[in-house]
């Protein structure tokens, strides 16, 4: 193969890992010689998506010729009624990771830096060091949330952004509100507070609603998606929340298409669909996340608190984690080593429906021994 360029690629890059993907079904089941695979890893809803998304992914089949708004209009217009917010407040975007990355290539130039947790969601570091902005990190909290006077703590003049990951991926943790709040108050001017509410829905009662700041006037970006409690990972669609000066900064950088037809259409749907639907996924998460976390403890294990639709499992070890993920695999269930995330020593696990939990179980019995 001929040689690159000198130079070619930039100098950034070279600090950078790739996101390491969690291992898909269908690659295990061949690898293994597996008839059947259950999948708790990446943190997909256990669900299909609504059945008024589903039919609207297929009345809009045979327009796929055409490219889709850029603009995301209707989907706008929807969570602008749905949340009270200007329609210039709401931009919609491929997924929470498109958008991290608009964010970053918006406001980072070489030297600049940004404040997070650390263990975290990856994509924050990794979209930062693609930049060349130097990373700050704070430790958490014993429950696995962010540690916001830590954060504080972290934060120097040459940061540009701080975020928070609540609940946080992948521990679980989730900040209160009124600890929020009072971050928001102590940050330093020079400083853009970011919310990543990728979990928002599995919050429970009287949790924080970055929305809701945002309609009280607080400076604040805040990042949701339709990847989990809607199922729709695989159509990757998301949305961020602020300031009309910053969503046009980013509109700047972002892919003019990056939110295909489909896409659009399925999120409008599930905006459109009566609330209880949604109610009615999040009990039940919260009742399995519960029966999960009682029988990984009579394991003897001690999952992490969550408030997400996935434990933090800590094994002790890095090589044991690894031990026993690959048992796991071997016996047909897929989890996620936390090493990309920041903890090499646990296992995160997403929740499932019941009989997926009970295989989990079972399965992680006999790793153990």
């Amino acid at each position: 193969m001929p040689d690159l360029p000198p130079n070619l690629l930039r100098p950034a890059l070279e600090v950078v890992q790739p996101y390491q993907p969690g291992r898909p079904i269908d690659e295990v089941k061949q690898e293994l010689g597996l008839d059947s695979v259950v999948k708790l890893a990446s943190n997909e809803g256990p669900w299909p998506p609504f059945p008024a998304a589903v039919q609207a992914i297929r009345d809009c089949a045979e327009d796929q010729r055409l490219y889709p708004d850029p603009g995301a209009w209707a989907l706008r217009d929807a969570l602008s009624e749905r949340l009270s917010l200007p329609t210039d407040q709401i931009m919609v975007g491929a997924g929470i990771d498109g958008l991290i990355t608009s964010i970053c290539r918006a406001t980072l130039d070489p030297g600049d830096a940004l404040a997070l947790g650390w263990p975290s969601f990856v994509q924050w570091r990794l979209a930062t060091l693609t930049q060349g902005g130097e990373i700050q990190t704070a430790e958490l909290a014993r429950n696995g949330s962010y540690d916001l006077d830590a954060l504080l703590a972290a934060i120097t003049p040459a940061t540009k952004l701080a975020v928070v990951v609540s609940p946080n991926n992948p521990t679980g943790g989730a900040v209160a509100a009124t600890d929020l709040e009072g971050f928001l108050d102590r940050l330093p001017g020079h400083v853009m507070p970011l919310l990543d509410e990728a979990y928002f829905e599995y919050l429970p009662p009287g949790g924080h609603d970055g929305a809701e700041l945002l309609r009280d006037g607080r400076r604040l970006a805040v990042f949701r998606t339709f990847s989990k409690a809607y199922g729709l990972a695989g159509l990757r669609v998301g949305y961020v929340l602020g300031p009309a000066k910053l969503l046009a900064g980013l509109a700047k950088v972002r892919n003019a298409f990056d939110v295909t037809g489909p896409a659009q259409v399925a999120a409008l749907a599930s905006v459109r669909s009566a609330p209880e639907h949604l109610s009615r996924r999040m009990d039940e998460i919260a009742t399995e996340r519960s029966m999960l976390a009682s029988g990984l403890s009579a394991l003897g294990l001690q999952p992490l608190p969550s408030a997400a639709n996935f434990v933090l499992v800590p094994m002790g070890t890095a090589e044991r984690a690894n031990a026993v993920n690959d048992a796991l695999l071997r016996l047909g269930v897929i989890v996620r080593p936390a090493g990309p995330f920041g903890a090499p020593d646990a296992l995160r696990i997403t929740v499932g429906l019941a009989q997926q939990n009970a295989r989990l179980l079972a399965a992680l019995a006999s790793a153990l021994n």
